[in-house]
């Protein structure tokens, strides 16, 4: 149906990333503990991510298989560079 699915899950991995990141922090707090930025790495971007990294492994895309790796692995990658910053 969609040719460059992995291109479209990645930039709206991306998209959806950045959005829950400027989000305030209380938004949510009526339905769930968790904050934008929680819920995106936690549930969305890695969902996104495995979409988009079995597309990319069907078409051959090495690029798309890492880029989508690394919407598989935000919530990691983000706990590690804010544990950096944040210390």
């Amino acid at each position: 149906m969609l040719k460059n699915i992995e291109k479209y899950t990645f930039i709206l991995g991306i998209i959806i990333f950045v959005i829950s990141y400027i989000l305030p922090v209380d938004l949510l707090n009526k339905f769930t503990e968790l904050k934008p930025l929680g819920i995106s790495t936690i549930f969305i971007c890695p969902i996104l991510g495995i979409i988009g990294l079995i597309s990319s492994i069907k078409r051959k895309s090495i690029l798309f298989v890492f880029l989508n790796l690394l919407l598989v692995l935000s919530f990691p990658i983000t706990m590690f560079i804010g544990n950096l910053i944040f210390k």
